[in-house]
């Protein structure tokens, strides 16, 4: 799978009309794009009581490269750059060769959802291959039993030439509320999580979406 992360802010103050252009022309454009697999949208929120440096958020997942980069190269592309021009600013996109490891089956379009995103190193004290063999086969095991966990979906950032703030691993959790997400949390399988967490990952950021599904 190839997923793609991008947060931005909207260019005009008024933020009524931003978000009537985003929801009813820009995600439809977006929706059009041929091979799209999966699609959130969603509000960033705060993260331990800070304000997100950007507005919103859109999560887009294809089978793989090729068929990412074969939606970029199809007709609704020329007018989602237009209104990408006009309307959005602050743009940051992370690419994602990533697995299912919770598929999200029971989706449907328009379904409201919380969507926690991390982007983070492995701690390596014992080499990455140990590193990575522990992140799969125990910390992964241990998260995808939290209660109320719709999708997860993790997986290794692609390098952007020029950007040096880029993580390694990425990890995408869904659940239907933020409510489900801190209850998922305070469970005996959450605060194992949570221990493993503080042996296994560091320099995380975080990202919390108020999130609708699109695709």
């Amino acid at each position: 799978m190839h997923l793609t992360f991008v947060t931005f802010n909207f260019r005009s103050a008024d933020l009524a009309a931003e978000e009537c252009n985003y929801l009813g022309h820009h995600v439809e454009l977006a929706r059009r794009f041929p091979g799209l697999r999966q699609y959130y949208t969603g509000h960033l929120i705060k993260v331990a009581g800070k304000e997100p440096e950007r507005v919103r958020g859109a999560i887009l997942a294809y089978d793989d490269s090729a068929a990412a980069a074969s939606a970029m190269r199809s007709d609704v592309v020329p007018a989602l750059l237009a209104d990408t021009q006009s309307h959005l600013k602050d743009v940051t996109s992370t690419a994602v060769e990533a697995e299912t490891v919770v598929p999200f089956g029971s989706r449907r379009a328009g379904q409201q959802c919380f969507v926690m995103v991390a982007e983070f190193d492995l701690v390596q004290g014992v080499g990455l291959d140990a590193a990575e063999k522990h992140y799969l086969g125990t910390h992964v095991s241990i998260a995808r039993r939290l209660p109320g966990l719709r999708n997860y979906i993790v997986g290794k950032l692609i390098k952007t030439p020029g950007i040096e703030d880029s993580r390694y691993r990425m990890a995408t959790l869904v659940f239907d509320s933020l409510d489900a997400y801190r209850a998922a949390y305070r469970s005996p399988v959450g605060r194992e999580l949570l221990k493993d967490e503080e042996a296994t990952i560091r320099n995380a950021r975080v990202f919390r979406l108020d999130a609708r599904v699109e695709v």
